[in-house]
């Protein structure tokens, strides 16, 4: 069941009140969301056929976002309605690049991008060869077509986010449809969410370069109902980022699934993860159980997405703390800067992680 209408931020946003002398603005606004978010749900539904290996991508990783929002920014943290509208819909659209439903022409429409050409080309090199004509990269082998795919989609997802709130898909007997129905919605927010999704993969100092100023309010809602474009877009980097609880890899569902390699060492990883917690200004991200021998491999890669989560939220506290004075709750991850101290919360069975990496003491001689 939906669980992003009992998180605090819609709560305070979106949610219908008492006495609302905004209740109008805020009912249109939430229907909108509605909206979108059911046109989202097919189109997030279709990346598991196309990128079967990766951890779940479909509408429950976009209401999780919501309590995510909720734990990293704190359940108080000030947004009006037209900011939690941009945001949900940012959500919704960040991650549906990553299935051939978001390109309206399907395959033939993915395969006119440059991007395609050289990774069919790059794959059949690294298959020995050595004609790479045109005539070669259209009559590649399928499982070729089918690597490309999946490399060509998780390279363009966020690219194609910027779009995903402003284009439209057309029905056999010419029916039109888009994400974002309201029509003046589409023209006055579309754009921003585009970018706040596409930002989801930028470097941090970007996001301050892109989102410098707060837009003014949609005409007939309140004045006081900016958006803050960089504010929404560290929430949902941090959201995003932060999301490795057990949702994102159901146990029968890898079972179902069966991916392979590092993609098999995320599945284990995140499906032993309960939710973190916040401790102070830290994230703590515990385990149900320990990880063995065998499971040496998910264990390292979940040390290292906590380390790549705990760098995003310092990184974003900064920003923030410079630029806006209003941090999030959430500014780090609980003992991720040494494996020792994440095995404390991330057991290990039967093996200690060592750090094997080189320090550097001396830089001035090196």
């Amino acid at each position: 069941m939906p669980s992003y209408d009992k998180t605090a931020l819609w709560q305070q946003a979106l949610a219908a009140k008492v006495d609302d002398p905004y209740s109008k603005e805020r009912e249109r606004l939430r229907a909108a969301y509605e909206v979108a978010r059911t046109r989202a749900q097919p189109l997030a539904e279709a990346i598991a056929k196309d990128l079967p290996d990766y951890t779940v991508h479909d509408i429950t990783h976009s209401d999780a976002l919501w309590e995510y929002a909720d734990l990293v920014a704190g359940p108080n943290y000030p947004l009006n309605p037209c900011e939690a509208f941009v945001l949900g819909c940012a959500f919704l659209v960040h991650d549906l690049g990553m299935g051939l439903a978001a390109y309206p022409e399907g395959l033939p429409g993915l395969k006119k991008l440059a991007l395609w050409r050289d990774t069919v080309a790059d794959l059949l090199r690294k298959k020995g060869v050595e004609e790479l004509n045109d005539q070669a990269i259209e009559q590649a082998a399928p499982d070729v077509q089918r690597q490309a795919i999946g490399e060509a989609l998780r390279q363009l997802h966020a690219k194609r986010a910027d779009k995903l709130a402003l284009i439209h898909w057309t029905s056999p007997d010419g029916e039109r449809f888009h994400l974002i129905e309201d029509a003046e919605f589409r023209e006055s927010f579309g754009p921003i969410i585009g970018r706040i999704s596409f930002s989801h993969w930028w470097p941090v100092d970007q996001l301050a370069k892109e989102f410098g100023a707060v837009m003014g309010a949609q005409v007939g809602f309140p004045q006081s109902w900016t958006v803050d474009p960089l504010k929404l877009a560290c929430i949902l980097r941090c959201a995003d980022y932060s999301h490795i609880d057990e949702r994102r890899a159901p146990a029968f569902l890898r079972v179902l699934r069966q991916p392979t390699d590092t993609s098999d060492d995320h599945w284990k990883f995140q499906g032993k993860l309960y939710q973190p917690r916040l401790e102070g200004d830290r994230l703590i991200f515990t385990a149900k159980s320990g990880f063995s021998i065998d499971d040496a491999g998910a264990w390292w890669v979940c040390f290292d997405t906590l380390s790549a989560i705990d760098s995003e939220l310092r990184k974003v506290d900064s920003l923030l703390a410079d630029t806006r004075g209003e941090r999030f709750a959430a500014r780090g991850v609980s003992q991720a800067d040494e494996p020792s101290r994440v095995a404390k919360l991330i057991k290990t069975d039967g093996w200690q992680p060592v750090d094997t990496r080189i320090p550097v003491s001396a830089v001035a001689d090196l």
